[in-house]
């Protein structure tokens, strides 16, 4: 048994026989200790069992204030600084910065550090929410309160506070700096499932953001492996809209399409489905697909029940679908929705108020710059707009979205260069090879009699197709990647599939590690080649 789950049992133990002052000792203890959001609803669950009357007494609200701290429970935490005023001025640091008052923030953390009976955790959680208080206040040395504030902490509350600082850094324009902290925070959150999804979301989204695509992959692609856990879900979501963001950097909608479709289906918090839902829109206005972009924003306003002529953000989204679809009269009433808000949703409207000038036969070129609009933002958006953004130099046609199957030893698969999940022991893999040979298609008798699939009879051995061809396009990542209809098997002709084949005289590599009977015939006719070359 953990020490945790120890100390569980033993307040347990305390609660049955309603010692209640010993066991408020050890509720703050594991309160203070929790190395998990599981682990913190755990211990909120077990105070259910303590009398009201009991709750105010002796070290219980304090205990509850920290109990509150952990498991983001805000009536808990009021009731308990309501027992106490005053006396817990770090708990009370966090509420005030819950209500986005940064200056009672920092009065009532440096209140906890000037005081020297606090206790080590009450000053390491003060030392948190006074470096972020100095933050949101414009203090020029925040970045030293950061670095104060992580000398107090280690662990887990490290990690929360690094996911703190990250955020800062981002806001700042030091991604790279960004990037280091949050890969440390990676290696403190490692318990914590629910955390520790969120710290790789961000940091596959901070390294995409510095276009190291394949390390934001590994990220993003471990942020979804443990927010499929039941205690990592809540940012599941996150970790989704990232990997769409990912795949439309490098020009592959499809697999951003599908990628979003996740984020929506994942969401647990209302914001989270919006998010994906008006990232599919994008992926379909980017692809020409207006109508249906229109459906998706529409669908957005209805979900979060927006009334009629109400300022949204979504109003950016669809003023940009408007005028490319010719209603430039829709396209101004949509940007006279649109509150203040995201740099985004600012650089969105913008641009439609730029092509809005430029279809007038106006000069746009200076209110475009002024936009001051990141360059892989501008490339991506010139996709639809490219005589606005040609205008101030950026031409960046849709990039080509390349495959590459390399057969030489072991099959691998890049897309654009980065590296697919691929297992090349599997039947998938060879699945793929078959297909890429074969131009792209070829039928379901041939695939059954071409690959070793498990299975009897021919309706097992379909069934086992299917499975096979379900499991590639998982692992290209969207489901039109491979269709299998109509007694046909076909990669999607939305990518230029090419491969790398070994020499005659390598042929013995093809494909190395699978055995089916259409590799063992390929690399038989390849060697009878290179003999037939040397005749």
């Amino acid at each position: 048994m953990s020490g945790s789950g120890e100390l569980i049992t033993h307040t347990e133990a305390l609660l049955a026989k309603q010692e209640w002052s010993p066991a408020a000792l050890h509720v703050r203890l594991g309160a203070q200790q929790v190395a998990s959001r599981a682990e913190a609803h755990q211990w909120r669950r077990l105070i259910e069992r303590v009398p009201e009357d009991q709750r105010t007494a002796g070290a219980w609200p304090h205990a509850l204030a920290w109990l509150a701290y952990r498991a983001d429970d805000l009536p808990l935490l009021a009731f308990a600084l309501a027992q106490r005023p005053g006396a817990y001025p770090a708990v009370e640091a966090y509420q005030a910065s819950l209500n986005g008052d940064w200056q009672q923030t920092l009065s009532w953390a440096e209140a906890a550090l000037a005081e020297p009976s606090t206790s080590l955790p009450d000053r390491g959680l003060a030392a948190r929410f006074r470096a972020c208080a100095l933050t949101e206040l414009g203090a020029v040395h925040w970045q030293d309160a950061f670095d104060a504030a992580r000398r107090h902490l280690k662990g887990r509350d490290r990690g929360v506070l690094n996911l703190d600082f990250a955020y800062y850094l981002i806001r700042a324009g030091q991604e790279a700096a960004a990037r280091d902290v949050l890969a440390e925070a990676v290696s403190e959150l490692r318990h914590d499932a629910c955390l520790l999804t969120l710290a790789l979301a961000d940091l596959g989204i901070t390294c995409l953001r510095q276009n190291l695509f394949a390390e934001a992959e590994r990220s993003l692609r471990r942020a979804i492996k443990v927010g499929h856990t039941p205690e990592g879900r809540m940012y599941l979501s996150t970790a989704w809209r990232g990997l769409g963001g990912l795949y439309l950097r490098q020009g592959q909608p499809a697999r951003a399409h599908y990628a979003y479709e996740m984020a929506q289906a994942k969401a647990d918090m209302p914001d989270d489905r919006s998010k994906a839902m008006r990232s599919s829109a994008l992926v379909t206005r980017l692809r020409g697909q207006l109508n249906d972009a229109m459906t998706l924003l529409h669908d957005v306003l209805h979900h979060d029940r927006v009334p009629d002529g109400q300022p949204h953000p979504v109003y950016a989204d669809l003023a940009a679908v408007l005028v490319l679809a010719g209603d430039r009269a829709g396209a101004q009433a949509a940007l006279e929705r649109v509150p203040s808000g995201s740099i985004e949703d600012a650089w969105r409207a913008g641009v439609v108020r730029a092509e809005l000038q430029r279809l007038d036969g106006q000069d746009a070129r200076t209110d475009l710059n002024a936009l001051n609009i990141s360059a892989a933002w501008a490339r991506q958006e010139a996709w639809v707009f490219p005589k606005l953004f040609a205008s101030i130099g950026v031409v960046s046609p849709l990039p080509e979205w390349e495959a590459v199957v390399y057969m030489v030893g072991p099959l691998r698969v890049t897309m654009n260069g980065v590296d697919i999940l691929l297992n090349a022991h599997r039947p998938a893999a060879a699945l793929l090879a078959l297909l890429v040979i074969n131009g792209g298609r070829v039928s379901a008798e041939r695939a059954l009699d071409a690959l070793t699939l498990p299975g009897q009879t021919p309706r097992a051995q379909h069934k086992e197709l299917s499975r096979t061809v379900r499991e590639l396009w998982e692992a290209l990542g969207w489901r039109g990647a491979v269709t299998f209809g109509g007694g046909v098997v076909c990669l999607s002709d939305e990518v230029n599939w090419r491969s790398v084949l070994p020499a005659p005289s390598q042929s013995e590599t093809f494909c190395e590690g699978r055995y089916d009977r259409w590799i063992l015939e390929w690399r038989d006719e390849q060697s009878k080649l290179n003999i037939f070359a040397f005749d």
